[in-house]
């Protein structure tokens, strides 16, 4: 990157700045090389925890979480919390402690939420009561309460508006920043960068804020396992990233874009695909679809047309011709959530779980 022609149409002392600035970060980079670490930046809210108001709870779960929070108190590693002075719920997800603890080992890590900086700040005292893990890297986009950004940006007060986040705020060039979200949406300039994973929502209201059917956590009394849910998965994906980087014989070249770009085509790799009635008839660009275009992603081959190369027909019901070939062919038959799955847990699903019924 020469830099010459991205500082076109900037004055002299902007020009001056920015290189300024562009120092600063590759000095940064250097330390954090010299100290055999990466950049790690993690979303908090369904992410790394699930928080709701008191007035959000209805009083049957209100019981239910009072006593869990009690047992908890017990435990040497806490994971339900009541704010009363922020009038807050907060469940931790299952494995957070683990994965924290291995994670800065491997990265210096960075918290950034959408949440204003008084919820931003305690919940880093949550996970981090020493400050030896973020060491004050807390970015909160959401203002002090006056609707100012930590960095005095004025911001947009609607929440309903989804806001964007960037990596202005994160020290070090993208080649080197992992970033663990549960929303691509909010990271436009740096998909590449992304591990996208799946929400946690603990909370029955959460579910209700995103639309999505089905019980909470809370409602049906179960939780994500912490030896090989969301964040142990994550935990594995950075690892191998941290590992790939570092054996690069020059660090300047290594890049987690594209190490990471080959760890998600390792996923379905071999898995050629058809999709049967899963696009709406007609669709003139069905490569153009987010399923299509994340199976290829994470390393599958889609395809209109079946041959004997197919290995899973992706439908929503039984009886399509596509379905029925393969059903009398012994090809997988699976619902489009097993593509999700297996992009959300770099891992192939098993597709027994996902079987067409």
């Amino acid at each position: 990157m020469g830099g010459s022609d991205l500082l076109n149409g900037y004055d002299d002392q902007q020009k001056a700045l920015i290189q300024k600035e562009r120092a600063r970060r590759i000095m940064e980079q250097h330390k954090m090389f010299s100290a055999r670490k990466l950049c790690l930046v993690l979303d908090l809210d369904h992410t790394l925890l699930n928080s709701a108001k008191f007035i959000e709870v209805d009083p049957i779960h209100e019981e239910i979480l009072r006593k869990k929070e009690e047992q908890d108190r017990e435990r040497p590693e806490r994971h339900l919390f009541r704010f009363h002075h922020m009038q807050m719920w907060t469940k931790l997800r299952p494995g957070i402690w683990n994965f924290l603890e291995k994670a800065s080992k491997l990265y210096e890590l960075h918290l950034y939420t959408m949440g204003n900086k008084l919820y931003a700040t305690e919940m880093a005292k949550v996970l981090d009561p020493t400050g030896a893990l973020f060491a004050g890297r807390v970015i909160s986009r959401g203002g002090d309460g006056n609707s100012r950004g930590s960095d005095g940006d004025t911001l947009d007060g609607d929440d309903r508006v989804p806001k964007s986040k960037d990596l202005d705020g994160v020290l070090g060039m993208e080649s080197a920043v992992v970033i663990i979200d549960d929303s691509v949406r909010v990271w436009p300039h740096n998909k590449n960068n992304m591990i996208v994973v799946e929400r946690y929502t603990y909370f029955p209201c959460s579910r209700r804020q995103f639309g999505l059917p089905g019980p909470s956590l809370l409602e049906i009394d179960r939780d994500e396992r912490p030896e090989d849910g969301t964040l142990a998965s994550s935990l594995a994906v950075i690892g191998r990233i941290h590992q790939n980087f570092f054996s690069h014989p020059n660090l300047n070249d290594a890049d987690v874009r594209s190490i990471l770009a080959s760890e998600q085509r390792r996923i379905l790799v071999g898995c050629r695909i058809v999709f049967s009635r899963i696009f709406p008839v007609g669709e003139a660009n069905p490569h153009m679809h987010p399923l299509w275009q994340s199976a290829e992603q994470f390393g599958a081959v889609c395809t209109n047309q079946i041959d004997d190369r197919v290995t899973h027909v992706v439908a929503n019901s039984l009886g399509t011709d596509k379905v029925n070939w393969a059903i009398q062919t012994g090809r997988f038959v699976v619902h489009p959530g097993w593509v999700e799955a297996s992009t959300l847990l770099y891992r192939r699903a098993n597709e027994h779980d996902f079987a067409v019924k």
